[in-house]
């Protein structure tokens, strides 16, 4: 079965159309919203909202970068934009984890479904609007994999070989049709920074000195590693097998495999893509995604 793989670089070389001239940076404050939609869950602490503004590179204020009092809704609308559902979100801290924090939904029952379009409005200082689309993509699965466990609990989890992963255990993705697809995917080590030890040791360096080397704060890495493609399904099918150096860490891995929306694509790959993420009024994204969540140990 062949498998046409569209990468990103050759969208860009062959996307004449598009206008990749970064725009000028931001000399004033303006407003950001960031959020993704997961079709089956609801807007939580998992997956909130955040809103607030940009610091001008001239100087401003900490405590504008977080806007805690914003007037946000998030409506379900049909093909016609005609809304059919609409839920408020509200600013809290999860008192659980320090770390979590956001717009959140006050209704639980507001679940995000697939093939479904969503629009979010977030008045702030009662004057400024910042809004977005988004359609949440069709829905995706993985075939079963020896190598993978869909249930974290169980007692002994499957394990690979680092060089065998590609070879053994390619991610096959069953999708609705042969629609050209946007895949992002996420492997995140489940190990303590000194329990997870590098595949790729720079000398004596074999486990992470502390929390910050194991761990960045800006996007996770070295521990958290995400890429993403451009993939067109041969009878529904995607072979994603080349994935293997996305592992930095021997150890037990979480592995989440989406189907995100353009949104999401536009700002992780355009230039100054915090412009290309639909938001209307401010900078960011607004996107969705399905998702697909797995489980496994990378040995030597």
């Amino acid at each position: 079965m062949k498998t046409y793989i569209i990468f990103i670089c050759a969208a860009l070389l062959l996307t004449s159309c598009i206008d990749f001239t970064a725009p000028k940076r931001f000399t004033e404050q303006s407003y950001y919203l960031t959020g993704m939609l997961k079709a089956g869950k609801t807007v939580d602490f998992e997956n909130p909202i955040i809103i607030g503004k940009t610091i001008p590179a001239d100087g401003g204020f900490l405590n504008d970068l977080i806007v805690l009092d914003a007037e946000v809704i998030l409506y379900e609308l049909n093909v016609a934009d005609v809304v059919l559902d609409s839920t408020s979100l509200i600013f809290s801290f999860n008192i659980f984890d320090e770390d979590q924090f956001g717009y959140i939904a006050v209704d639980t029952s507001f679940v995000i479904e697939a093939e479904t379009k969503y629009r979010i409005k977030a008045l702030v200082d009662t004057t400024d609007l910042i809004w977005a689309d988004t359609t949440v993509p069709k829905i995706i699965s993985v075939q079963p994999d020896p190598g993978y466990i869909t249930d974290p609990s169980v007692a002994i989890w499957p394990e690979m070989a680092f060089e065998n992963v590609d070879e053994e255990h390619p991610i096959l993705v069953t999708t609705l049709d042969n629609e050209t697809m946007n895949l992002h995917a996420e492997f995140y080590c489940l190990e303590e920074y000194d329990e997870a030890e590098y595949i790729f040791a720079i000398e004596d360096a074999t486990y992470p000195e502390d929390e910050y080397e194991y761990e960045s704060g800006a996007d996770g890495s070295p521990r958290r590693t995400t890429t993403f493609y451009i993939f067109q399904p041969n009878d529904n099918l995607i072979n994603f097998s080349f994935y293997q150096y996305a592992f930095n860490f021997y150890g037990r891995y979480e592995v989440n495999v989406s189907s995100i929306d353009d949104n999401f694509l536009n700002y992780l790959y355009k230039p100054e893509g915090y412009n290309h993420g639909g938001i209307i009024g401010g900078i960011g994204y607004f996107g969705s995604a399905n998702s697909h969540t797995m489980y496994t140990k990378i040995i030597e």
